[in-house]
């Protein structure tokens, strides 16, 4: 990928986060968390292949930036006692994606296996959680779930059209 292309996809990762930010009610300081992540993922995406290994720390920052994002949107920081999971999720999305750019079917494997490990977890603390410990947010919840759970199907029936 050329330099301009390369800037051009930063400029729109960067300008779709703050255009999120914005959404969120304007609180930005999960920016300094999300930017980073999103560039070392752009890097990995976009850049050499020996870029690749940015794949893993970018979906954890990023993951990370995104969780602290939502959770000022929306004041529930208590969540973290299950959103933890989602970090552990977001190690298999990045492994799925160093695996990818390095053409090993194995790692990619081993990646959709700790994404889906991470997500389960997420659920099931997550049930827990709210609705035996906290009780109330889960109603909420389903405000950013829904939206992101559509998003999830939309993407993997992308890959699955592209691997077929």
């Amino acid at each position: 990928m050329d330099s301009p292309r390369r800037i051009g996809l930063l400029l729109i990762l960067v300008g779709a986060v703050f255009l999120i930010a914005r959404v969120g009610g304007g609180n930005v300081w999960p920016l300094f968390v999300l930017v980073p992540g999103a560039a070392m993922l752009t890097v990995a995406l976009g850049g050499p292949r020996s870029a690749a290994g940015l794949a893993v720390p970018g979906s954890i920052v990023s993951a990370v930036g995104l969780i602290l994002l939502v959770q000022e949107a929306t004041g529930t920081f208590h969540t973290w006692s299950y959103v933890w999971a989602l970090v552990l999720a977001s190690v298999g999305v990045g492994t799925f994606l160093q695996a990818s750019i390095e053409e090993r079917p194995d790692g990619q494997r081993e990646g959709v296996r700790l994404a889906v490990l991470g997500l389960a977890l997420f659920a099931a603390f997550g049930v827990f959680f709210e609705i035996l410990v906290f009780g109330g947010f889960l109603r909420g919840a389903l405000g950013w779930a829904i939206p992101i759970a559509l998003i999830v199907a939309g993407l993997w029936l992308m890959r699955r059209e592209r691997a077929a």
